[in-house]
């Protein structure tokens, strides 16, 4: 039996594998990190509903009736039909939106803007970029991609709203829940994760509330004196006036909004801010996918700044940029020689520092021409369960002119459109991966196939770059060469190890100039960047006041406001939907929506299950396993119960990611964060009640 080395992708970990392969050259065995998702490439590869020669629609929108036609006939149709809409309306009328699988981004981007449409849009528009952007807005610099990685020297770990055990590889054994004795820990969560299990503190807010929280932190710290009074007074701006707004928020009113004890909330900051050096673990969307999110993670991570844990061994580090390959998908062009893109008119803050349109208001572009009208559409690996009040989205998807989507199986979005392509996965095509890594350490691989795409799948990049040709651009889109679209992003990746990061199948290490810099300086310790470099904010400091933010019309300081739909904000809603919704907690048995489809996944979860406290299921009659119907403003959903008092009397946690039962049928579209845009999954009303 021989094996040959390749790079998983079931998430955007991108651990190394070794694919065994049996005398014939079928892969028949995936060895690598103890990882369920790691184990599935093989079943998705090879299940009887993958998608495996494209199709067009030929009953109405919706009614699952294809037929196969060939390449010719696809790549050409997609073509004339997007030259059409072209001609007609305008480039920018013309969409591009690219989901899971993330490695052909460039290629698609380049088509977007080469095509002359600004209008490239991603799955960020609800994931992780509101982190970044509130991050880069207030200290210049990210911090959330380092706040998993364990420091030796941390002695307080503070983790809000996520649960390593369930979202971060390798799970079980990750360093944040093998910490020696010793070290002492916060979690702050409405659910009891395992990682409340052995931790000193747990705060279990009602949904949305964080920068209350964070905030009643500040409170006490200033009240204390535990603030880093130098670091303030030397690399701080606004913090007069933040100290003066937080003096509000007493530990007795955060309790009362949050749903939690007082003598809790001064045991936490007393221990977070008195044991130092401390670190906060982030989720990338847990804090910020709020109608109040973008905000409540600014409050939330100048914690760092006030303690002066930020970027020191052991607290907050900033992560720094490393070697990169070229960029390919000509986004300067886009934002030198293109119209606006959609989010530039009402979140220009977001789209100064993401390099795509704002996907959550594709809905309102296609169904109302707001802000701007979208008439046809070029997707990869979407699903209107990414949206929210996703019938919505459904609805959107099948009014357009024209929609063609690439994918491995059907979902309730390719249903809507008239032409379908079979979609390689990541053991049938090449991809040039740069892997962040931590604060100074990151990697660079080519991952060449291992085995020929099943029936007539083929890579999403190469697709994008075949269309480039049939749109009378080849030699913008290397005639159609995938291999060679990323020999030119390699271009990027200094001469000296541009070979190995081809040959060397375990990748290349490479490092942010940022330690070199610091050493030549005479500093030592590498770390604490801004003793060099500042902050690249407005300022040069930390804003806790942002002048940026002033300057667009928003906030500066980071203002606490209710979610835009709770029992306090909106009581009226409340007396028919008296429960918080909150959803999106991971587990390593699934990404999102791509393994829903796997068996193997399923014995593990084979339900989509809704958590209920006892003290909330028994006087409405729910017991344990029961089916249940969950209503909001929008719509209702059947889920199983799972009666635990691991949640939060008065909320309910739904899993996502179920075509089946799609929680995001429920969730709000009408009140996105102010800032980014980002949707209110995680803090909305319902009620919950068993099924006749």
């Amino acid at each position: 039996m021989s094996t040959k080395p390749s790079t998983c992708y079931e998430c955007d970990a991108n651990c190394p594998i070794q694919v065994e392969f049996d005398d014939g050259g079928e892969p028949v065995a995936v060895k690598g990190p103890d990882c369920p998702r790691c184990y599935a490439q093989l079943d998705r590869r090879n299940h009887p509903d993958r998608l495996l020669y494209p199709l067009k629609r030929v009953g109405p929108r919706g009614s699952g009736q294809f037929e196969r036609i060939s390449w010719d006939e696809a790549l050409g149709t997609i073509a004339e039909r997007l030259s059409a809409t072209r001609d007609e309306h305008g480039a920018p009328s013309v969409a591009f939106f690219a989901g899971y699988t993330k490695e052909a981004r460039p290629q698609l981007q380049r088509l977007a803007h080469a095509f002359g449409s600004p209008n490239y849009l991603t799955e960020s528009g609800c994931c992780f970029s509101a982190t970044m952007v509130a991050e880069k807005v207030t200290f210049g610099y990210k911090i959330k991609t380092t706040s998993t990685v364990v420091s030796p020297k941390t002695r307080c770990h503070l983790i809000w709203s996520t649960n390593p055990r369930g979202s971060i590889p390798p799970f079980d054994t990750h360093g944040l829940v093998t910490l020696k004795p010793g070290r002492r820990m916060i979690v702050v969560d409405p659910r009891r994760t395992p990682m409340v299990d052995q931790a000193d503190i747990h705060l279990q807010i009602r949904p949305g509330t964080d920068g209350a929280l964070a905030l009643g932190f500040h409170h006490l710290i200033f009240a204390n004196g535990w603030q880093d009074q130098t670091f303030l007074d030397q690399w701080c701006s606004g913090v007069d006036a933040f100290r003066d707004y937080v003096a509000e928020f007493t530990p007795e009113r955060v309790a009362s909004i949050c749903g939690i004890s007082a003598s809790d909330l001064r045991a936490a900051v007393a221990l977070f801010a008195t044991t130092q050096p401390a670190q906060i673990t982030l989720s990338p969307t847990a804090t910020v996918q709020h109608s109040n999110g973008f905000q409540n993670h600014r409050a939330l991570i100048l914690l760092s700044a006030v303690t002066g844990n930020l970027d020191r061994e052991g607290g907050n580090r900033f992560f720094n940029d490393k070697v990169m390959p070229k960029p390919i998908e000509l986004f300067d062009h886009c934002r030198n020689n293109l119209p606006p893109r959609i989010g530039d008119e009402v979140y220009p803050v977001w789209t100064k520092y993401w390099p795509a349109g704002q996907s959550m208001l594709l809905p309102d572009c296609i169904l109302d021409g707001r802000p701007q009208r979208v008439r046809s559409l070029l997707a990869m690996g979407i699903n209107t369960a990414m949206w929210p009040n996703s019938k919505r989205m459904e609805q959107a998807l099948g009014s357009l002119d024209f929609f063609a989507a690439t994918d491995f199986f059907h979902n309730p979005a390719t249903l809507q459109a008239d032409i379908v392509l079979p979609a390689a996965t990541s053991l049938e095509r090449p991809a040039l991966i740069a892997y962040p890594g931590c604060a100074y350490q990151g990697e660079l691989r080519y991952r060449r196939p291992v085995v020929a795409p099943r029936g007539e799948a083929r890579p999403d990049g190469q697709i994008f770059l075949e269309l480039g040709v049939r749109l009378g651009m080849g030699d913008q889109f290397w005639n159609g060469d995938l291999e060679a679209s990323w020999a030119e992003a390699a271009e990027g990746i200094p001469d000296e190890i541009r070979e190995e990061v081809y040959s060397n199948p375990d990748g290349v290490t490479v490092y942010a100039g940022a330690i070199e810099d610091l050493v030549e300086h005479g500093f030592l310790d590498a770390d604490r960047l801004y003793r060099l470099r500042g902050f690249p904010t407005a300022s040069g400091k930390v804003e806790f006041d942002s002048a940026e933010l002033r300057a667009a019309g928003h906030d500066g300081l980071p203002i606490y406001r209710e979610p835009a739909e709770s029992p306090v904000s909106t009581p009226e809603i409340a007396r028919d939907y008296p429960l918080v919704l909150t959803s999106g907690a991971r587990t390593k048995f699934d990404t999102h929506s791509q393994h829903q489809y796997i068996q193997r996944m399923r014995r593990a979860i084979p339900n989509p299950l809704v958590e209920i406290h006892p003290s909330d299921a028994e006087p409405r009659g729910i017991r344990d396993g029961q089916s249940v119907e969950i209503r909001s403003p929008r719509g209702a959903v059947c889920f199983v119960a799972r009666v635990t008092k691991r949640i939060k009397p008065g909320v309910v946690h739904c899993t996502h990611g179920w075509n089946s039962a799609n929680v995001n049928e429920l969730t709000d579209d009408r009140h996105l964060d102010p800032i980014s845009g980002f949707p209110p999954f995680k803090s909305s009303l319902c009620e919950v009640a068993p099924v006749a």
